[in-house]
């Protein structure tokens, strides 16, 4: 059985529209600022975790193209997914790291058949 990976960005369910093989999640460690002590060491204390989500889309028509579009416009956007490192559905605020809306617009724009644009790489807040 091949899993879906989850992507639900603002209450659309983009889920169909990833590309399988290129779904990716990744956590980072946000720290408290590092302090050195009398004897010399210095000492960090994580405080948290910061997901990123990395995907490709299959070729979609104009009309999804419209509407992710629509949906990678809002920022911060509350995006759903499965982060692989938790094993479990996930659900932060989010941005996308470089807006690739602008590439959809101009498919749209052409009336052409969306071909796979670069990765959309989401970042927690």
């Amino acid at each position: 059985m091949v899993h879906k990976y989850t992507l639900i960005i603002n209450g659309f369910d983009c889920t169909d529209m990833v590309e399988r093989d290129s779904y990716s999640t990744s956590l980072f460690p946000v720290a408290v600022p590092m302090i050195t002590t009398m004897d010399g060491v210095d000492h960090t204390r994580i405080i948290r975790y910061k997901a990123r989500l990395n995907v490709s889309l299959n070729p979609q028509t104009a009309e999804n193209a419209a509407l992710l579009t629509a949906a990678l416009m809002d920022s911060p956007m509350t995006v759903q997914f499965h982060c692989l490192q938790r094993n479990d559905d996930y659900t932060a605020k989010m941005i996308l790291d470089e807006i690739s809306a602008d590439y959809l617009s101009r498919c749209l724009a052409l009336g052409q058949k969306w071909i796979q644009p670069d990765d959309l790489t989401f970042t927690e807040l």
